[in-house]
């Protein structure tokens, strides 16, 4: 018997030189979960999506993993299981490396009874990668089905509860302090009793309905519409659908598409803080969470504003030296409009991180612009 194509190409990345151990046993080493950690990793795959022979969408999701993922960053993979509405984590590992420079001091020490810790992270990342491809082929395995069984029409479209799915995983985002970058495969097919990306209607307030939110998110989504046939304007209707679910979920929404566009950046800070925003002579409160790469680039960073919604920020936030400390200033622009219906609005603040920032957020040239303030966080 054969086995998947997917095993034999994890099992390639997989194998360590195989040595003895004077301490411990090889194995994936727990230890780099203790690091401090700016964001987790959660990988989302639709199992209704498992289709034999086609098995790129693991590949491209474990090269993409390995290439963003932070040192210490922790990476979970669960299954969504649409036909019931329910999910189930499968595997949990942390990245195996040290910042960059960390690892060379590191090299400088002496280990008598060990190897360097730096020389393990080639040993560790593969063990790492073996757990990820196990996970991911396991469920491959057992979900498989030919393709002439997965593919279908709007016509006949069978029903899928991925709003419920993604749901059913609430209790990780409420428990989480750190941005959770979830990843989803799945064709985003939703069609339930909660509404149907086929039937456009009304937008459904999924957090009110559901009790569920989201929080402290950003998802990118891929694979949209792929075994759906026949279906002209698909891929629109799925963004539209699923860009208001995920935001009445009070997620952000960094991406929705056919490809995986997580963007190839690695956060090594983060800045966060509560804030205050003034519209229309009311004070809503709300949250700042900054990541930034070493240039100052921000990743998965996000705005978040209670009544309103969670929207993604890209730009800079540098910080430059003075006295009595830096002032720091950002410059970003919304994924999406929060003050008003705009596709993006600006947001500019100065300030310090002791101090906290003030700036505007709305749309330059107009009226739309209104004040809005972040303290020092507490937490």
């Amino acid at each position: 018997m054969r086995l998947p194509a997917l095993l034999l190409s994890f099992m390639a990345l997989a194998m360590a030189p195989a040595h003895a151990q004077l301490f411990g046993a090889d194995g994936l080493d727990p230890s780099f979960c203790k690091q401090p950690s700016f964001r987790q990793t959660v990988a989302y795959v639709d199992d209704t999506l498992m289709i034999d022979g086609r098995t790129e969408w693991a590949v491209k999701l474990s090269d993409k993993l390995r290439a963003t993922l932070a040192p210490g960053e922790k990476v979970t993979v669960v299954r969504l299981s649409p036909a019931d509405g329910s999910s189930h984590e499968l595997w949990s590992g942390c990245w195996p490396s040290y910042p960059a420079g960390e690892i060379e001091k590191i090299k400088t020490q002496t280990f008598v009874f060990s190897r360097n810790p730096a020389d393990r992270l080639g040993d560790q990342q593969k063990y790492f990668l073996q757990g990820l491809g196990g996970a991911l082929t396991q469920m491959y395995t057992a979900a498989k089905r030919p393709s002439n069984q997965v593919r279908f029409s709007p016509a006949n479209a069978p029903t899928k509860q991925l709003v419920r799915a993604l749901a059913s995983d609430e209790g990780r985002f409420a428990n989480s302090k750190l941005t959770i970058r979830a990843i989803v495969y799945s064709d985003l097919a939703e069609n339930s009793d909660l509404g149907s990306v086929f039937k456009p209607g009304a937008p459904v307030n999924y957090g009110h309905q559901l009790g569920t939110y989201l929080r402290r998110s950003v998802f990118y989504l891929f694979g949209t519409g792929e075994d759906v046939s026949d279906a002209a304007g698909f891929a629109e209707q799925a963004r539209v659908f699923w860009t208001s679910a995920l935001r009445s979920m009070a997620a952000t929404v960094g991406g929705i598409g056919s490809d995986l566009n997580v963007p190839n950046s690695l956060p090594v800070r983060m800045a966060i803080f509560p804030a205050e925003l003034t519209m229309d002579g009311q004070l809503l409160d709300g949250r700042l969470s900054l990541l930034m790469n070493d240039q100052g680039d921000l990743v998965d960073s996000w705005l978040g504003i209670s009544r309103l919604s969670s929207v993604l920020l890209t730009g800079t936030f540098r910080c430059r030296p003075a006295n009595p400390e830096p002032v720091c200033r950002l410059d970003a622009n919304t994924g999406s409009g929060i003050t008003t219906r705009e596709p993006s609005e600006m947001l500019v603040m100065t300030g310090t991180l002791a101090k906290g920032l003030k700036g505007q957020i709305g749309v330059k040239g107009t009226k739309a612009l209104f004040d809005i303030e972040a303290s020092p966080a507490n937490d």
